[in-house]
């Protein structure tokens, strides 16, 4: 894929290119002017400052000389005018040499300047004593004290040559430092001519590669072109003058290439078109049948359920009562015999109601769907198949997880995944399929599906329509497809990949339900009295037994259910399990039956079938209470061994009045002591 970057024009670069050498040129040329100019500017100052102090220190050598000869004055003649005129000129070197501290001195010129004042400061102290001897009238003496004064004098004179001198030499030593720095300077001046020489051939060298080379590169496929090669083509360019021609030359060598092979193309794809449309037209009628199977399953189930219903209700019965019999033999009987029979009519139940939620229409509508759930009946619809071929499905999804889905769909998607892994394993003779689930975030759900098969040939190409790595008439390729559409249409996404350890690995990513939607969804089936069972395991039958509590009679009666059903075993179950609770039953078998029984008597619940042949079936009977016995109709209950439409709006009942077959008798009673708890005394 070409690499998708900006554009640069050439002009821009070789502007770009002029302004940084003139930039670097120019600021080596300021530098240079700078510096020099510092350096100058130093060298004055420094000289300024060495003149200055000499000047000073001839101030101060003069002012000393005139402090001595305003002392031989006073000597000669005491007036007080030369005492003062020697303290001023005094007080004037003091201020001098006080000067000389706030210059930049080395320690060695501090140190005289130091001595300067002290042999100044005895000068003046040897004056005052020979002030002091004349005013005394100590002539002589005053004599004898200003001859000292010579000597401090004279070393004044050595200290401000000496510090003279060490000025000279800080003087020497700052030119000489500048010295060095203009030379370190020269340097710095070699190197920067060096860089911008660098700089030059850096340039040439890039527009060689991005100039010169191109131009004969465009040159060369033009050539090449020209020669009968329609195939060369000219890489994308990184200014966009050369850009724009690359992008012309490409385009009509394309057309080139193009017009010789449309007609190759077009044959392939007319090829791949009818390939395909053979293919869709064998998984049409592929979900053709399964429509139609899902249409007979919804209207075989009632068939399946009237019977299963009976003996699940008989095997219930039987085993109550033989469970407690006062005889062992008899109650083993019933736990050896009794027992397996009513657990394989649970297990027939659970089946029968996992190809019905299968086989289902979908809703159409995104709802809370517990995950575990929907693994759970699609898994046990391959569950024999992967028991047949001897490999292990194991499913590890714990409960709770609520998902936002189309239930259907996602069943469908699952079974979809299953069915790719069992093939998968059974090609590469793996020994399992592996179903797990966790929380991922806050927001999604991850469910996994690993098997240890060959893995995927091309993972990428696994959601692609119509591609399969089956043997021809085995697979259509649209398995993973639909996967993904449907996971699409959740909000979620399919991914695959492949086992580090080899085998496939599938992963679907679902939106979690809220908590609002989750406590909603479950809330439903919870407020419900009659209940859909799960199936039990093995050996829990006998410590679940059936406890049919009896109904509290009123003080003048018992209460009485009208049982209808066109099934004689059902009838007879329900018959036995209510009258060992304490209630009247009438038996009718059928809706007309049962009307004409409620026109001349009185009940207080009525507990009908569904489908029921003759004129009214369990639907018209409710309508025909609704009219003309409202309050039966309050609170009837309603059995059907079909649940793809029972509990749709139209029926009228709530959940909780529906009865769901076959059912045990548990489920029974908790409908019917619900129904006559809310019924008003029978009339």
């Amino acid at each position: 894929m070409q690499r998708n970057r900006r554009r640069h024009t050439l002009q821009r670069a070789l502007l770009l290119s002029g302004l940084l050498i003139v930039t670097a040129a120019a600021a080596a040329m300021l530098g240079t002017v700078k510096l020099a100019m510092a350096q100058r500017d130093a060298v004055e100052r420094d000289s300024d400052a060495f003149m200055n102090d000499e000047r000073i220190a001839d101030q101060i050598v003069a002012l000393t000389y005139e402090q001595q000869l305003d002392a031989y004055r006073f000597l000669q003649r005491p007036d007080s005018a030369y005492m003062r005129a020697f303290r001023a000129r005094g007080e004037q070197v003091y201020s001098q040499v006080r000067g000389y501290l706030f210059h930049e001195l080395s320690s060695d010129a501090r140190l005289q300047v130091e001595s300067i004042k002290e042999a100044h400061q005895e000068f003046e102290v040897a004056a005052e004593r020979a002030f002091d001897l004349v005013q005394r009238g100590e002539a002589t003496a005053a004599r004898i004290r200003l001859a000292g004064m010579d000597q401090h004098a004279s070393a004044l004179d050595a200290a401000v040559r000496h510090f003279l001198r060490a000025r000279a030499q800080q003087r020497d030593q700052f030119r000489l430092d500048h010295a060095v720095l203009a030379q370190r300077f020269q340097i710095a001046l070699i190197f920067v001519a060096s860089g911008l020489v660098l700089l030059v051939v850096v340039l040439t060298a890039v527009l060689r590669r991005r100039v010169i080379l191109p131009l004969g590169q465009l040159t060369t496929a033009a050539r090449r072109l020209g020669d009968g090669e329609p195939g060369v083509r000219v890489a994308a360019q990184e200014y966009e003058e050369f850009d724009v021609v690359a992008t012309g030359f490409n385009q009509m060598a394309d057309r080139v290439q193009a017009s010789r092979e449309r007609d190759v193309a077009q044959n392939r794809e007319l090829r791949e078109a009818l390939e395909h449309l053979r293919t869709t037209q064998e998984e049409l009628v592929q979900h053709e049948k399964l429509s139609a199977m899902g249409q007979m399953l919804a209207g075989l189930a009632h068939e399946l359920n009237n019977p299963l219903g009976g003996i699940l209700g008989m095997a219930e019965h039987l085993r109550t009562e033989l469970s407690q019999s006062e005889h062992p033999a008899v109650r083993e009987v019933g736990k050896e015999l009794a027992e397996p029979l009513e657990r394989e009519a649970l297990r027939a139940n659970a089946l029968v109601r996992s190809l019905l939620n299968f086989a289902r229409k979908p809703s159409g509508t995104m709802e809370s769907v517990e995950l575990a759930e929907a693994v759970r009946t699609a898994a046990s619809l391959r569950a024999h198949a992967f028991a047949q071929a001897g490999k292990a499905l194991r499913v590890s999804v714990p409960s709770g997880l609520r998902v936002i889905a189309d239930a259907q769909k996602l069943q469908h998607a699952i079974v979809n995944v299953v069915n790719n892994g069992l093939d998968a394993i059974v090609r590469a003779n793996g020994t399992a399929l592996d179903i797990s689930a966790a929380v991922e975030g806050e927001e999604f759900v991850r469910l996994v599906f690993e098997d240890d098969g060959h893995g995927f040939v091309d993972r990428r190409a696994a959601f692609t329509p119509f591609y399969t790595t089956k043997d021809p008439g085995e697979g259509t390729g649209l398995g993973l497809m639909i996967v993904q559409r449907f996971l699409a249409e959740f909000g979620g996404t399919a991914s695959a990949s492949n086992r580090d350890e080899g085998g496939a690995r599938l992963t679907l990513r679902l939106r979690r339900a809220t908590a609002a939607a989750s406590e909603a969804s479950a809330a439903a089936p919870d407020t419900a009295a009659c209940t859909e069972p799960l199936g039990q395991p093995s050996g829990a039958i006998a410590e679940s037994a059936v406890s049919i509590n009896s109904v509290e009679p009123t003080a003048a009666r018992r209460p009485r259910v009208l049982v209808v059903d066109d099934e004689p075993s059902i009838r007879e179950i329900q018959r036995r399990l209510l009258t060992r609770a304490n209630i009247d039953v009438v038996l009718a078998s059928s809706g007309t039956e049962a009307r004409d029984f409620l026109l001349r008597e009185s009940v207080d619940l009525v507990v009908s079938d569904v489908r029921m042949p003759g004129e009214l079936d369990g639907y018209a009977l409710l309508e025909w209470m609704k009219r003309e016995r409202p309050t039966l109709a309050s609170n009837a209950i309603l059995a059907t061994g079909d649940i793809s439409g029972s509990e749709s709006a139209p029926i009228g009942l709530p959940p909780e009045r529906i009865l769901r077959k076959p059912f045990q008798g548990d489920e029974l009673m908790a409908c019917v002591r619900a129904a006559l708890a809310l019924a008003p005394p029978m009339t």
